[in-house]
């Protein structure tokens, strides 16, 4: 370097100069200078330094595209944390709603008990009691805020007649078939036959509710009703004259009623009514404390904990109109116009209202000064270097710590699954739809849902009914694989072989007044009423006094197969009935309960290979059709439908196992080894979703049973020897 800065000094050949240029751009990586060596050459301009430096732009470009990157990662996260934050909202509002229909179908049984009580009641004990037994109704079923009597429907009897909140004195001697204004409601709910419910609208007494309405028909009541006089706030005076033939008008005077099972006819009761003030349903759920955050159950979801909420009906009552029909909101409303959106829907009651649930404080969003901060930090190149790698840092950090609330949010919704399963052990999600012995020798062949519901063919009862159904009258649950995609019995060889199964039953002394059959008791065209009968499915099981495994031979008629005895335990849905069978009835009993009726006929199933504990209990590794045909239409898959259902009998197993005798504990024992030894084969994490087009990995038990053993050694832990009947009919779990 000291020659060539001498021969600059002493004016070097400009020959030597461009070799001394051309060595320093091959140290730097630059393109040699344009030659100086001729003189009179016009100078080109020279470009800066800096700018001919390809690292340069080489870092440039890395600092340039990591930039973009961040920016981009920024938004996108934000935007995935808004997805996954109106994901569980949407799932608080899910739950919300299910504790409301769950809260109406359990207030509104208490119409169906009065009814019971009536059919019984020749004596007049129930006026005479009705206070007693009105409360002792309020207090069991809940969200009731009273309760009335209207026999040949005229009220007489109301609990509480006057409290606090209500004053029911001017309601008793109002007639309801002869006041023009409840005149014409009174007579449809007669006719329907079934429990009518008029609201929410804004009540006389004030606020806001509902009224259900039952008639009762009984075989007692008298074939004409009596005469009546009422004189109206109009001042009118209404008479109904039924004990002159020839003042009587037959339609209003003599109303008959269903024909009971031994021929014998029924007439027109009078009225068994419920009312309910928004307050006292409330008062059940945790709705109310959406907007405090203040409550007994953890609804905190994505680091929201406060909530604004509307109930609504789409249809109102006219008294509702000028509310919009809004009976139902909170304080503050103004997150609303964006608010996740479910239905709250009693099909059976024709209820549908719409409930809205949004942040309180709005959904979260990027910050205003976003662009403000990125024009500012574009500028600050120099620094960049540095700034960038902490940038990246914390935000990896911060996209850790969502992942984490996710996880426990994930976490949470498992807890809430298994104490779902687990409450659904003894509990009804869709009532438990029998047919009579003698319907179901009428019907000639299996008869789908609908079918036999439009026909009048059903029998449904909730599970306070059912015991007393199967202990008094004998409930038989048939198990039969399906010849048929679309009926489970196209060639008729099911059904006659569960006549000679119940011809069997019968001659052996067993009764057999009622029939569970899944095609007949299951819907099959609504998912949502369908998905809760296959999640009660452990429970019908259960109410049922005997099974019977019907395995005819016959032809698939769609694949052409051979249907057997053998067929029929490789089946999963066969295996899950006995399954359910077995942990919530079956082993109660000291007699074999468990009958096979196959081209042999009818004998004792308890010592059948068919039948044994560890084939039962692989229920997922069992056949189901929607996997054979790769799931048509993306149709749902069975196995996952079926998940609640096996959560809540490895509860129940686990609780025979801590609570049975020794028989029945060794038997839960062995059942729960069998299952934790191959965990993966039983309950498998993950299962495979294969259609037409391809297959995909879907999440199945992971991580589900650690969490239920960790929740139900805590409840082992915290539950007094006096709740601990878990496996009895009737109990509650400590969850």
């Amino acid at each position: 370097m000291g020659e060539e800065a001498l021969a600059l000094q002493r004016g070097t050949a400009p020959a030597a100069l461009a070799a001394i240029v051309q060595s320093q751009s091959d140290m730097h990586d630059i393109p040699a200078s344009p030659s100086i060596s001729e003189p009179g050459q016009q100078q080109m301009k020279q470009i800066p330094l800096w700018m001919r430096w390809r690292k340069f732009w080489g870092v440039l470009a890395i600092i340039t595209a990591i930039v973009a990157v961040s920016i981009w990662n920024l938004s996108e996260s934000e935007a995935s944390l808004l997805r996954k934050a109106r994901q569980s909202v949407r799932y608080v509002a899910r739950t919300q709603a299910g504790d409301i229909t769950r809260q109406l179908r359990t207030s509104f049984g208490s119409l169906q008990a009065l009814d019971s009580v009536i059919q019984i009641d020749r004596s007049g004990a129930a006026f005479e009691e009705f206070d007693k037994l009105a409360e002792t109704l309020i207090r069991t079923y809940k969200g009731i805020s009273n309760l009335q009597l209207a026999p040949f429907g005229t009220i007489c009897c109301v609990f509480p007649l006057v409290d606090a909140s209500q004053d029911n004195r001017g309601a008793l001697g109002h007639a309801l078939l002869l006041d023009p204004a409840r005149k014409v409601q009174a007579f449809e709910a007669i006719q329907s036959r079934q429990t009518h419910v008029n609201g929410p609208l804004k009540l006389l007494q004030g606020g806001i509710g509902a009224v259900a309405r039952r008639p009762i028909f009984a075989r007692h009541a008298p074939q004409f009703l009596p005469d009546e006089w009422w004189l109206g706030a109009d001042g009118v005076n209404y008479t109904r004259i039924c004990s002159v033939p020839e003042l009587r008008d037959d339609q209003e005077c003599s109303i008959p009623g269903p024909v009971e099972s031994d021929g014998s006819p029924t007439y027109f009761w009078g009225f068994a009514t419920m009312l309910f003030r928004v307050e006292d349903l409330l008062s059940t759920t945790e709705l109310a404390f959406l907007e405090t955050g203040v409550q007994g159950g953890e609804v905190s979801v994505s680091g929201i904990s406060q909530f604004a909420f509307e109930l609504s009906d789409p249809s109102p009552h006219p008294s509702m109109v000028e509310l919009g029909g809004i009976w139902l909101q909170s304080t503050n409303t103004d997150s609303l116009s964006d608010a996740v959106q479910v239905s709250v829907a009693l099909e059976e009651f024709a209820l549908s209202w719409i409930l809205k649930v949004a942040p309180l404080a709005g959904w979260p969003m990027v910050s205003e000064d976003f662009w403000r901060q990125l024009l500012l930090v574009l500028p600050l190149t120099a620094v960049m270097g540095v700034l960038l790698g902490l940038n990246i840092i914390l935000a990896l950090r911060r996209q850790a710590r969502a992942l984490q609330d996710l996880a426990r949010h994930l976490a949470l919704e498992k807890c809430d699954s298994i104490r779902r399963s687990v409450r659904n052990l003894d509990t009804f999600l869709f009532p438990m739809c029998l047919v009579e012995l003698p319907e179901f020798l009428q019907m000639g062949q299996l008869v789908r849902h609908e079918v036999a519901r439009e026909a009048g063919q059903l029998r449904c009862f909730e599970s306070h009914e059912a015991d007393g159904v199967s202990a008094s009258s004998g409930t038989v649950f048939v198990s039969h694989q399906w010849a048929g995609f679309d009926h489970p019995d196209p060639e008729g060889r099911q059904y006659s072989s569960i006549l000679l199964a119940l011809q069997g039953l019968q001659e052996r002394g067993i009764a057999c007044g009622y029939i569970w059959v899944d095609y007949t008791s299951i819907p099959q065209v609504n998912e949502f009423q369908q998905q809760a009968a296959v999640n009660s499915l452990a429970v019908y099981a259960s109410r049922c006094s005997v099974l019977v495994a019907v395995a005819p031979t016959c032809t698939h008629a769609d694949t052409g197969a051979e249907v057997n005895l053998q067929t029929y335990g490789s089946r999963g849905w066969c295996r899950l009935e006995l399954l359910s069978y077995k942990t919530g009835s079956g082993l109660r009993s000291g007699d074999a309960t468990i009958y096979i009726c196959d081209d042999s006929g009818l004998r004792n199933g308890g010592a059948d290979e068919s039948l044994a504990d560890q084939s039962i209990l692989h229920v997922l590794g069992g056949s189901f059709t929607c996997c054979s045909r790769e799931h048509p239409d993306n149709m749902p898959c069975d196995r996952h439908k079926i998940r609640d259902v096996l959560l809540g009998i490895y509860w129940r197993l686990s609780c025979i196992k801590r609570d049975g005798d020794l028989v029945l504990a060794s038997w839960a024992r062995e059942m729960l080894q069998i299952a934790d030894t191959d965990t993966e084969k039983y309950f498998p994490s993950h299962s495979m979703y294969r259609t037409a087009s391809g297959a995909q990995l879907q999440e199945h038990f992971d991580g589900y049973l650690p969490l239920l053993r960790e929740m139900f050694a805590t409840d082992s832990e915290q539950g007094s020897d006096s709740d601990r009947h878990a496996f009895v009919r009737g109990t509650f779990f400590t969850v």
